[in-house]
């Protein structure tokens, strides 16, 4: 038989004969399946950037990478054989709606991660410094403090250093003390915490937690 596309009958004693087409039309399969594998992927990518995994620990994170991937991979071969998509013809509207819902998802996992991976200047501007923060409109507010840095003898704490303008009724002559913070790592989970006695007692002052 020279036409490889037309239609074979084979004989069973059973049923008589089975009808089918020697040349299936394309499968929607591999397709759904590469892009759950790069959407897992770009997450875990999302995330250990956040999590400042990527930066310090490369050859783990190319391991979750991987991981992601291939979990992606076996999540898209499970869905398209739970929805049918491998008896479904790859079309281009299909293709458009499957990376939009990859983007989506990637864009979301991001999202969070960046919620919840801050930096240090973050996590003080949304813990203590910020609008509507126990600190904001004073000297140690994120928008009058004179300088933020990271503490020379301990790469975990941050130092901040009061401005102005002095609030009505300082004693003339004060000193505000430098506010110090410990648990001040990028990509860190912890919240943010007094390092000294000094530290505590004036967070404890402004009616910080």
């Amino acid at each position: 038989m020279t036409n490889t596309d037309q239609e074979v009958t084979v004989a069973h004693p059973a049923v008589g004969g089975t009808r089918f087409s020697a040349s299936a039309p394309d499968s929607s399969l591999p397709f759904v399946m590469s892009v759950c594998a790069f959407g897992c992927a770009a997450a875990a990518v999302a995330v250990t950037a956040h999590a400042r995994l990527l930066f310090d620990h490369l050859w783990l994170s190319g391991a979750v990478w991987a991981g992601a991937a291939a979990l992606g991979f076996a999540a898209g071969w499970g869905l398209s054989r739970l929805f049918g998509f491998q008896q479904r013809t790859l079309t281009p509207k299909f293709a458009v709606i499957s990376l939009v819902l990859a983007f989506a998802a990637v864009w979301g996992v991001n999202s969070i991660a960046s919620h919840i991976f801050m930096s240090a200047w973050d996590r003080f501007d949304a813990e203590l410094g910020g609008p509507g923060q126990c600190l904001a409109g004073t000297p140690y507010g994120k928008d009058r403090a004179s300088v933020v840095t990271w503490a020379v003898e301990d790469d975990g704490r941050m130092e901040i250093w009061p401005g102005g303008p002095v609030p009505k009724g300082t004693p003339k002559g004060y000193k505000y003390p430098v506010l110090k913070l410990k648990h001040a790592v990028n990509g860190g989970t912890r919240p943010l915490a007094p390092a000294d006695g000094t530290s505590r007692d004036l967070l404890r002052s402004y009616g910080c937690r």
